[in-house]
């Protein structure tokens, strides 16, 4: 039996999918320093309570609350996901998804893996100097790269170097494109120390 809580942002979606997972068999609810398997959504994946989850070898499964695919692309590459739970799964399929999980497998729609196939170039956040990160931070603010260069101290080519680098590491291909896909990343990215 898999021992399940659920830690979601959102109130009224945690306290259905915990309505939900009591009519499964095979779920027993848990508490978050108990459960096997963790039920999270984007805003509290960064969160130290799911850190600390993450560390004692608690499965983690992403509830999709409309995340875009390059956000779920990078949240699956950069945080340990044991799957999915998207909106149309019904409930036969929610209990072969925790069975799965459970026994140590993953559980992602095949769509969803040839994406992550496809895009090799996603960002892995560990990825970042700490000068990328900067650049990010004030790239997301709006600032042009001579503004850049002045507020860090460097050379405008220096700060063209770590654009060039951005794009390669995240498959952007324009900055509009850059600062929209770095803009919903960067809750995750703040504050990441390199290891």
């Amino acid at each position: 039996m898999a021992k399940i809580e659920v830690y979601l942002y959102n109130r009224i979606l945690r306290d259905a999918l915990k309505e939900l997972l009591n009519k499964i068999e095979i779920v027993e609810p848990s508490t978050l320093e108990e459960c096997s398997i963790l039920f999270v959504d984007k805003p509290v994946i960064k969160e130290t309570t799911v850190e600390k989850a993450i560390r004692r070898g608690v499965k983690i499964l992403l509830v999709d609350t409309g995340l875009s695919e390059e956000e779920t692309v990078f949240l699956v590459k950069n945080f340990p996901i044991s799957g999915i739970i998207y909106p149309e799964m019904d409930i036969k399929l929610l209990r072969r998804c925790i069975e799965r999980v459970n026994l140590g497998e993953n559980w992602f729609k095949r769509e969803f893996l040839s994406v992550i196939s496809r895009r090799k170039e996603t960002l892995h956040i560990s990825q970042l100097t700490e000068k990328e990160k900067k650049v990010i931070d004030l790239l997301i603010k709006g600032k042009t790269n001579k503004e850049i260069a002045k507020e860090l101290g460097l050379a405008e080519q220096t700060i063209k170097y770590y654009m060039n680098q951005l794009f390669k590491k995240t498959g952007c291909l324009n900055r509009t494109s850059l600062i929209s896909f770095l803009s919903k990343i960067y809750p995750y990215i703040k504050g990441q120390k390199q290891k």
